[in-house]
Parts: C-alpha cells; sequence; structure tokens
C-alpha cells in the first residue's frame, strides 16, 4: 500500500527520458550548479555585513553545513522516492497536491525562469567589462539585453537538442571554472608566503556587533551554495540513482565548500578591508592586484564560464522539474511532452526559455538575487521537516540511504531565522510580503484549474487540443 501511496503517478513518462548522468556527471552537475557568479560577487557584500575577514571566512564555512545538511536531508527522500522532481516531488508525497501546487506554481512555473535570469545577467555583466572600463554607463541598455536573449537561446537549443552534450559541457566548464578558483587559491597563498599578512591579521576586528546587520550576509551564503539540491531535480536521468545521489551530493558539496573557504581567504589576504567593502567586482580587483590587467581580464573570464556553466546546469535541472510537476498532474499537461528523437523535455525548455527571456529583459541583477533566496528556502525547509514526517508516518518505507535527524533538524532552525529575518528590516519586509501574496495567488488557480472544482470542460479540452498540437508539431509522446 506504501508503494501505491508514494509511487509514481499514472502515465509517469520520466523514465522515456535518457539515464545520460553518470557518477561523475552527477558532481560535475551540481559542482556547476553551485559555483556560479556568487564566489565572484558576494564576498563583498558578505564583509561589508559583518565588518571583518575572520567573520566572513566563518560565514562561508557556515554555508557549506547548511548545503551539507539541506543535501544530505533530500538524498534520503530522493532514495525514497528516486524520480525527478526535488522538492515538489516530496512534497507532494509527504503533504498533498496543494502544498505541491504551490511549490510549482511560485517556485518553477512563475519564478523558474527568475533563477537563471541572474546567471545570464551575471554573464553579460561581465562580458562588457573586457572591452570597457565602465560598460553600465558605456554599454546601452538594449545591447546588454540583446546578448542576454541570445545566451538564453543558446540554452534552449542546448537543453532541447543536444542532451548528450548537454551532460557532457558540464565536465568542460566545471574544469575551467575550477581552475579558475584554484588560480585565486594560488595567487592568494602567493601573496602570504611572501610575508604580506597585514589584512587577513585584522581577524575578527571590527566585527558588526548587530546581528540583525549580517542578514544580508546570510542571503550572500545562500544563494553562493545553491544547487546542492540540483540532483534530485533530475533523478530519473541519474543512473543507478539510489548508490549514486548520496556520493554525487557528499563529494560536491565539500568540495565547493573547500574552494570557496580557500578562495574568499585569498580575497582577504591579498586585498585591504577598505577595498573588499566597496561594491568594486571582488574578482577583478583581485586579479588586478596579483596579476596586473592580465589577471583582471583572466578572472573576468572565469566569471563568465562560471555563470555559463551555473546557468547551464540551472536550466537542465529547472526545465526538468516543471516536467515532473506536469507528470505529477501539478501543471498543464503539454509539459509532460517529451521529444521522440531527441527524449528531452522539448516543450518545458521553450517554457522556461521564454519565462527567462522575460526576465532577462525586465531584470535587475541585484533586485532579482534579493528576491531569490526568500522564494525559494522555505519549500526546501518544508523537504526537511518532511523526513520527520516521513521516518513517524512510514517507518517501513525503503530507504536506501537515513540521514542522521540532526542534518534536517540544523536545516530547519536555520531555515525559519532565514525566512523570519527580512520581515524585520524596513528594507526588505515590504517585497517579502508581496511575494508572499504572489504565492497565495496559487490557491484559486489550483482550485479552478487543477482541481476544477466547477466542473468547467472548456479548460479541460483546451490542454487537451494544445497537447495534442504540440506533440503533433513537435513529434513528442
Amino acid at each position: 500500500m506504501e508503494d501505491q501511496e508514494y509511487g509514481t503517478s499514472k502515465g509517469d513518462n520520466r523514465e522515456l527520458m535518457k539515464k545520460n548522468i553518470t557518477l561523475t556527471r552527477g558532481i560535475s552537475l551540481v559542482v556547476g550548479g553551485i559555483i556560479g557568479t556568487g564566489i565572484f560577487i558576494t564576498p563583498n557584500y558578505i564583509t561589508q555585513s559583518v565588518g571583518a575577514p575572520a567573520p566572513s571566512i566563518l560565514m562561508w564555512s557556515v554555508g557549506g553545513l547548511i548545503a551539507a545538511a539541506g543535501g544530505m536531508s533530500f538524498c534520503e527522500l530522493g532514495t525514497m522516492f528516486p524520480v525527478s522532481g526535488a522538492e515538489i516531488a516530496y512534497i507532494k508525497r509527504i503533504y498533498g497536491p496543494l502544498p505541491a501546487f504551490l511549490t510549482a506554481w511560485f517556485n518553477y512555473f512563475l519564478l523558474g525562469g527568475m533563477y537563471i535570469a541572474i546567471g545570464i545577467l551575471g554573464f553579460t555583466k561581465y562580458f562588457w567589462t573586457i572591452f570597457y572600463d565602465n560598460p553600465e554607463l558605456q554599454v546601452p541598455f538594449w545591447a546588454d539585453k540583446l546578448l542576454g536573449l541570445f545566451v538564453t537561446f543558446m540554452f534552449i537549443s542546448l537543453a532541447a537538442f543536444v542532451p548528450t552534450l548537454n551532460v557532457q559541457s558540464l565536465v568542460v566548464e566545471n574544469f575551467l571554472k575550477i581552475t579558475a578558483i584554484l588560480v585565486i587559491i594560488g595567487a592568494g597563498f602567493v601573496h602570504l608566503i611572501q610575508g604580506h599578512t597585514e589584512n587577513i591579521s585584522v581577524g575578527f576586528e571590527g566585527t558588526n556587533p548587530d546581528l540583525k546587520g549580517w542578514g544580508g550576509a546570510i542571503n550572500g551564503i545562500i544563494w553562493s551554495y545553491y544547487g546542492w539540491e540540483m540532483i534530485c531535480g533530475v533523478t530519473s536521468e541519474v543512473q543507478k540513482p539510489q548508490t549514486n545521489v548520496p556520493i554525487i551530493v557528499g563529494v560536491s558539496v565539500t568540495t565547493v565548500s573547500v574552494l570557496y573557504i580557500l578562495a574568499v581567504s585569498s580575497y582577504h589576504i591579498v586585498i585591504p578591508l577598505t577595498d573588499i567593502v566597496k561594491d568594486t567586482p571582488i574578482a577583478s580587483q583581485f586579479g588586478l592586484t596579483t596579476m596586473g590587467r592580465f589577471g583582471k581580464i583572466f578572472l573576468a573570464l572565469a566569471v563568465m564560464v562560471s555563470s555559463f556553466g551555473n546557468v547551464h546546469c540551472t536550466f537542465l535541472a529547472a526545465s526538468r522539474t516543471i516536467h515532473s510537476a506536469a507528470v505529477e498532474e501539478l501543471l498543464p499537461e503539454a509539459l509532460t511532452l517529451v521529444s521522440k528523437r531527441f527524449k528531452t523535455p522539448i516543450v518545458t525548455v521553450f517554457y522556461l526559455g521564454l519565462v527567462t527571456g522575460v526576465f532577462v529583459v525586465i531584470g535587475d541583477l541585484n533586485g532579482l538575487i534579493d528576491s531569490a533566496v526568500f522564494t525559494t528556502f522555505p519549500f526546501y525547509v518544508m523537504c526537511c521537516v518532511g523526513v520527520f514526517v516521513m521516518r513517524i508516518r512510514a517507518p517501513d518505507l525503503e530507504r536506501p540511504y537515513r540521514v542522521p535527524l540532526v542534518f534536517p533538524a540544523f536545516f530547519i532552525l536555520f531555515g525559519i531565522f532565514a525566512f523570519v529575518t527580512p520581515f524585520t528590516s524596513q528594507a526588505t519586509w515590504k517585497i517579502s510580503l508581496m511575494w508572499v501574496m504572489v504565492l497565495m495567488t496559487g490557491v484559486p488557480v489550483y482550485f479552478l484549474f487543477v482541481r476544477n472544482v466547477f466542473k468547467l470542460d472548456c479548460f479541460h479540452k483546451a490542454s487537451k487540443t494544445l497537447t495534442r498540437f504540440l506533440a503533433t508539431t513537435l513529434d513528442c509522446e
């Protein structure tokens, strides 16, 4: 009975997609999903919030613990329910269809493109720094947006038509971005060996005593480690998921945590505190200080590669998660279609690309980052609470991996703190309340379209017609 209750949905076609993701590719996917623009942008903001080098480095260590706690908690759920969909699939099985629909509706159908747009806008921002000293003033608005739309089109093509290249290229992208981080680490520690200890020796001196002011640091850390859950969004395409998913998460989070801590330490070794708290891109500043103009250009290219790889991973996982939500009968049926030729959720890819393009055109990088953390974290907390719920409700359900309960407990406590903090700030409580209201619009949508409480056949017929049209036009099943 439990297998039926928590199993896959009727007509589940997720197994039609190729199992392209091996252990190595899975690690590349998660590492690439985590390492994006965060390590090259947020260290300034985090140091501004905490006020000193030592607590800044400490915050990056805490971020690794948070990612590990969330990732290990998701591994138990992911090996119990080895289907794509991550939090959507888990929340449906634990709490029911309405909470799962709200997750899919808000976090992916409406805002999935927002998270991808952040990476694309980060890419375009650093692209222009190669050619201009002050791109914000020198580059026309329309040129920047056209570049962003072109990059979006590239990812649509990759995700829809070349799935094998899509995952194989992750290895190359990650090699390049990790090489760049290793260069930062190496240059910083060479600086230290040469006797330059004056910057890092500040330690905890000047630490901000007002913990409310650390809210920005917390948001920056959370954003920089996002991606730890990514493998659970594509579980149906992972080879031997019950064995490989926990290994992928553990190796990936550990690797990224070590790289982040060492890279941030290098930043603080090389750059004085008075400079690091400025809004100048820290990677370019570091490269200019250690290697001159060549270093500035090299690290600008590194940020571009990092952003490109991060968007690549996020696009791949988000499109599969939306497809999975449709298979779970939470989103329109047309989004369940899989290309017969390419074995990809092609309709979902096109839809996600369209939403991403909208956010690229109308979005502002800083504003999108501020919204991203608040809108995603509560759903992760629900999943970690679900670990405890399932231990009580279904103790005999097969669990190839059992997480020590201290991990979800730690994540839940931190998640509550991260959710409440924005409402205590005059600068963020209004936007936070707005997002809550947007989330709640999903309630009438659910009862009107998903549950169809008014028995309006016109919506059902229109959905069937659209699905048949797209299946024929795009050669899908």
